[in-house]
């Protein structure tokens, strides 16, 4: 393999390609957020809906209240988790993490805020724009936070970042103070975003439990193949098929097919697991390789 093709295929090369990604999800985001708030103006509405949080929570009147404790929440997660990984590899593994699943869960909000248009929970001038070159500049202005839509609501940006930090804090943080500190600080993020009119306590709920299902998802994915590859490197890459199809597996189980196995490749060159267990012998790490270890499921008793 020449000096260029491993250059191009790096744990740094294929943390840039997620940063690409993100930078034109986000663009995309906020293109959406601009059609949405022209489709607003055009619609004639302007009634505020009835929410439970605005009727039970006390009224803050700034933005920018929610708008520190999210960003708090994030810079001291991501300083935080870099500090406590101890080699370059694994904070670019947790970034490139961070990064991609970041870029989902915006990808997936920008069909969400334009595909049912709320009315801004708050007294806001929605941005108009007349052409393609206006969306593009007024998105310049929005990536940078130096203008904002008013009817981005489904799902909510802000919570998103706080289930994010929280979660990554439980991932990887290593002392119960810090996820303490995250259990607090997100719940009191989520307060200010509701009380401060910022969002819908509809978009907040849907928001957390989104960017849950998303981290569940991409980390569900990341296990399974590492599974699959332990199977290969023993010399049985068939054991999962054969599980599967087990009666008394299935039995118990009862999962005739199983989902988003063609997922499997995919995370497997966003997360680079393939560059990293080419340079570690797995079949030395398993417990599976014990002496006298049963695999009941494949053909016949087998001890490995």
């Amino acid at each position: 393999m020449s000096k260029f093709t491993k250059c191009i295929n790096s744990e740094i090369a294929r943390t840039f390609y997620a940063l690409v990604f993100l930078f034109i999800v986000v663009y995309f985001m906020v293109i959406m957020q601009q059609v949405s708030d022209n489709r607003f103006l055009g619609s004639g509405e302007d009634k505020p809906l009835r929410d439970v949080g605005f009727e039970w929570f006390n009224f803050i009147s700034s933005y920018s209240v929610p708008d520190i404790m999210v960003f708090s929440s994030l810079g001291i997660m991501l300083v935080g988790v870099t500090i406590l990984s101890n080699s370059w590899r694994k904070r670019l593994i947790f970034w490139r993490r961070f990064i991609w699943i970041t870029g989902f869960l915006y990808f997936y909000r920008g069909f969400t805020i334009v595909s049912t248009t709320l009315p801004p929970p708050k007294e806001c001038v929605p941005i108009y724009t007349s052409n393609f070159r206006d969306l593009l500049q007024r998105g310049s202005l929005m990536i940078v936070g130096a203008d904002r839509s008013c009817t981005d609501n489904i799902y909510s940006g802000h919570t998103m970042i706080l289930t994010s930090s929280l979660i990554n804090w439980f991932i990887y943080g290593r002392f119960r103070i810090l996820k303490l500190y995250a259990i607090l600080h997100a719940i009191a993020g989520y307060y200010t975003i509701i009380a401060s009119h910022l969002h819908f306590t509809v978009d907040v709920l849907l928001a957390i439990f989104i960017t849950y299902a998303i981290y569940i998802i991409y980390y569900s994915l990341v296990r399974s193949a590492m599974l699959k590859r332990y199977h290969v490197e023993l010399g049985h890459p068939e054991l999962d098929e054969r599980l599967n199809a087990d009666v008394q597996y299935q039995k118990i189980a009862h999962t005739p097919h199983i989902l988003n196995r063609h997922l499997i490749p995919v995370i497997t060159w966003m997360d680079g697991l393939d560059l990293r267990w080419k340079s570690i012998d797995l079949t030395a790490t398993l417990p599976m390789t014990q002496p006298n270890r049963e695999m009941s499921y494949a053909s016949g008793p087998m001890v490995i």
